[in-house]
């Protein structure tokens, strides 16, 4: 350990003391019109209410069909991008664990070089950042974070060394983690929209074991509907549009 004059402490030798803007930027989503939302769609908005305590919801996300001209390409989120809530309770990170979402206005995205990407969200989740972004966060009626005044914070970044052995063993389980939580959201949803269906003598178990391979493989697909033209899940289009 060694003695930082900046933060008036002791800091592991090798680790430097930087402004987080010298090294992350939070970009802030895109105002999406409200009248152009729908109950289905091709494209699920991302806004705070979906960024729960490492956990992305989309269960309540509104859609849209078509994205405006003037959307920066950072707006259409990647699978393991993380996520930070700039109002209501400020601080809040999850991981994007599905396609074809768009992040909304007040939702910040972490964006730095692949180095940092791992170390930036538990940095954030770190009991010192949650901390400090409450004292941060300001508003009357709501609370409020900006992302320049939380990069403007200064913090610890660890040496190279240690940085690319933790992104080896990080990016294994961020992987893994994607991959079972596409699981399990693809196995609640046939709960949700088959057992019904079986309930109801609407579908027999033989009909469901020639689909539920093929439905498993694509757990977030929509597709439209020429019967009732809408978007469905591709669950509801065989089972209900037939």
């Amino acid at each position: 350990m060694v003695w930082n004059e900046k933060l008036k402490r002791e800091i592991p030798e090798g680790w430097e003391v930087k402004d987080i803007n010298k090294w992350l930027e939070i970009k802030s989503g895109y105002p999406f019109k409200s009248e152009d939302y729908k109950e289905c769609g091709l494209y699920k908005i991302v806004t705070i209410k979906n960024v729960q305590d490492r956990n992305l919801d989309t269960a309540t996300c509104d859609f849209i069909n078509d994205i405006p001209k003037d959307v920066p390409d950072y707006v259409r989120l990647k699978e393991g991008n993380r996520l930070i809530s700039l109002t209501g309770n400020c601080g809040r990170l999850c991981i994007v664990t599905e396609p074809n979402l768009l992040l909304n206005q007040r939702v910040g995205l972490l964006q730095c070089e692949d180095q940092y990407v791992e170390y930036a969200y538990f940095f954030f989740l770190s009991d010192e950042m949650q901390k400090r972004c409450g004292y941060l966060a300001n508003g009357a009626a709501q609370a409020n974070l900006s992302p320049i005044d939380i990069c403007k914070i200064k913090s610890l970044v660890p040496a190279s060394s240690i940085i690319d052995a933790f992104n080896q063993i990080m990016r294994n389980i961020r992987i893994d983690f994607i991959e079972k939580f596409k699981e399990i959201k693809g196995l609640l949803r046939l709960r949700d929209e088959l057992l019904p269906l079986l309930m109801n003598s609407q579908v027999s178990v033989k009909q469901l074991n020639s689909d539920l391979s093929v439905m498993l493989l694509h757990p977030y697909a929509y597709s439209y509907c020429s019967i009732c033209e809408h978007y469905h899940s591709a669950y509801y289009v065989v089972f209900h549009c037939e």
